[in-house]
Formats: C-alpha cells, structure tokens, sequence
C-alpha cells in the first residue's frame, strides 16, 4: 500500500464508559492534538464510536493506555459485517 493511501485510511474502535466520564475522556483525548477524534452513538450507556488515521493505531493505543489511569472504559474492535 501506497504512504498516500495509508494516511487516508482511518480505524475504529468502540469505547463503552461511564456517561459521567465522557467529559474527562474528552479531555484527556483532546491533550493529544487531534490524535484522535470520538462520536457519541448512545449517551446513556456511553458508548462511543473511536476514529483515527490508521497510520497512529500504535499511538492512540498507547495513549488509551495512559488514559486508562485516570478513566475507567473499555475498547471493543469495531464490528465488522460480511
């Protein structure tokens, strides 16, 4: 694969929190500049749709890691349909 076409491709992960702790975890997401960037696809349950360029999958999970200190959640593999 082409380095062009690496950077436009993007990952997905599912993110399942507290709904109390998504202002936190956007916060600490956001101390990263644009690493990463999350849509809320149900607010009661907290759980979040996770996207970023293929190219930072080493350091958005390292970065979920560090998080992980100050936020409890869980990281899921987007679902993939066949």
């Amino acid at each position: 694969m082409c380095l062009e076409k690496a950077h436009l491709q993007s990952a997905t992960l599912l993110v399942r929190l507290a709904p109390k702790d998504i202002a936190m975890f956007r916060f600490l997401l956001e101390a990263h500049a644009h690493l990463a960037y999350f849509t809320v696809l149900e607010r009661q349950t907290a759980l979040l749709k996770l996207s970023y360029p293929i190219m930072r999958e080493a350091q958005v999970l390292k970065t979920l890691d560090e998080m992980a200190a100050s936020v409890s959640f869980t990281v899921k593999p987007w679902p993939r349909f066949q």
